[in-house]
């Protein structure tokens, strides 16, 4: 501790003092490549920086001002994607982030609350000279930012083995709503899983859970479990749906102006059936929705949000990174889409997609930024309903493999059997069957 980010209040916290901060201060630690934490939308967000050996840590790159929070028609709120601030040596680290939480307690607006994020002392001195500050706290200079790996979205869904011989399942939560209704007893499976297989329960920043400490042993009965509570593996769910979140809204917030969670599985089947209607099964895109300005579902980073501006109306957003990486989405002018207008709003979007992206693989929200949304809404404002079946596809879609029969026979003693079997562990056939069949191959 050089003491450089203490306050000298003989009595005060040692460095909050007595003032605190002026508002809410969000972290995130991840690793390179893994933007699993969202990075970009926190106050300050730390990534480990390894040595050679792969086992020493040598240090962290650290990012500052991003947020969310912002307000309809008050353009001095805004999102904002955080920047790269440098690189400190593992023995600096903390004496770096008490420096940053020291320039924002001395300096962060403490007159107007709607401006009182980091973000806005970063955006208002410029990366560079918040940087400076720190460094003055500090008592040195930061090192440049070491270079990193391209950031992928990982969600940590499906089985993996988690580095110590047991194994971790990441299980898709619709809007992150743990409750039981008639065909999906999320709640009820949780707590079958925690009391029969000892699980460990993470919950995830989209909104899912991932099952830890289980046992390679225990794989097919944990399968088995979430069958028979109507919980889907996650090559069962979509990828529309597996990559979309959403704020609760209505009824359980009072900022809410609009459905977001209740809303949000009729958007995802509405978004995929735009898709496939169009030839577009195949591709996907993080979508968000919220029932006010406010981000708490992060949708200013989305590839295509719907924030919500009124009673059945919301704001479209386009142009985020599909990797949530450096970058906001951009605000259209389209500022109050009648929910009923969904389709017919991402029609056009979808179509100039189709046929002017550069790539196979390019992502929506990295053709909205490459474009530039004025363009965008330009084609949107010109394009004539029904009117991409006249558009080539920029890449015509593979040809479709065709899909071999998954029809095995079974005596008819023998299936009377499985039914009984299956019957009276609570499973269907077909799941009973499964099970079986993968113990004998795998051991």
């Amino acid at each position: 501790d050089n003491g450089n980010a203490i306050t000298p209040a003989p009595r005060g916290e040692p460095i909050y003092g007595r003032t605190y901060l002026p508002k809410k201060f969000k972290m995130a630690v991840t690793v390179p490549g893994d933007n699993s934490v969202d990075l970009y939308i926190n106050d300050v967000g730390a990534v480990v920086i390894m040595e050679p050996d792969g086992k020493t840590v040598k240090g962290f790159n650290i990012v500052v001002g991003g947020g969310m929070g912002r307000t309809h028609r008050k353009e001095e709120t805004f999102a904002r994607a955080a920047d790269h601030l440098g690189f400190v040596k593992e023995a600096d680290f903390f004496e770096c982030l008490k420096a940053i939480i020291a320039v924002q307690r001395d300096h962060g607006n403490r007159e107007v609350r709607s401006s009182a994020r980091l973000k806005y002392l970063v955006h208002t001195l410029g990366v560079d000279g918040f940087r400076a500050l720190v460094e003055k706290y500090l008592g040195q200079k930061m090192e440049p930012w070491v270079p990193l790996p391209e950031w992928k979205y990982l969600d940590w869904m499906g089985w993996h083995e988690q580095g110590d011989g047991k194994l971790m399942l990441g299980i898709n939560v619709e809007q992150g709503r743990v409750a039981d209704s008639p065909g999906l007893r999320v709640k009820s499976c949780l707590r079958a899983l925690v009391d029969n297989y000892g699980v460990d329960l993470l919950l995830t920043p989209s909104q899912s859970i991932v099952l830890r400490n289980i046992q390679p042993a225990q794989k097919y009965d944990v399968e088995a479990v979430l069958r028979e509570h109507g919980i889907k593996l996650i090559d069962e769910v979509d990828a529309i749906t597996r990559k979309s979140i959403a704020c609760p809204a209505f009824p359980l917030c009072g900022l809410a102006m609009t459905e977001a969670e209740r809303v949000q599985p009729q958007i995802n089947a509405r978004l995929l059936a735009v898709l496939r209607m169009m030839g577009m099964g195949s591709d996907d895109f993080v979508t968000r929705t919220t029932g006010c300005p406010n981000g708490c579902a992060r949708p200013y980073m989305a590839e295509i949000a719907f924030v919500g501006s009124g009673p059945n109306a919301y704001q479209l957003w386009l142009g985020g990174s599909p990797n949530q990486a450096e970058r906001t989405a951009v605000a259209t002018s389209i500022f109050k889409m009648k929910f009923e207008d969904l389709e017919a709003t991402v029609e056009p979007i979808f179509a100039m997609w189709r046929s002017q992206r550069n790539s196979p693989t390019e992502a929506l929200g990295d053709f909205c930024h490459r474009v530039g949304v004025p363009v965008v809404e330009e084609f949107m404002a010109a394009y004539e309903p029904g009117a991409w079946k006249g558009m080539a596809p920029a890449f015509p879609p593979p040809p479709a493999v065709e899909t071999p029969t998954a029809t095995v026979g079974v005596a008819s003693d023998l299936l009377v059997k499985i039914e009984e079997e299956a019957s009276a562990r609570g499973l269907d056939a077909p799941s009973l069957l499964d099970m079986i069949v993968r113990e004998a191959l795998e051991g």
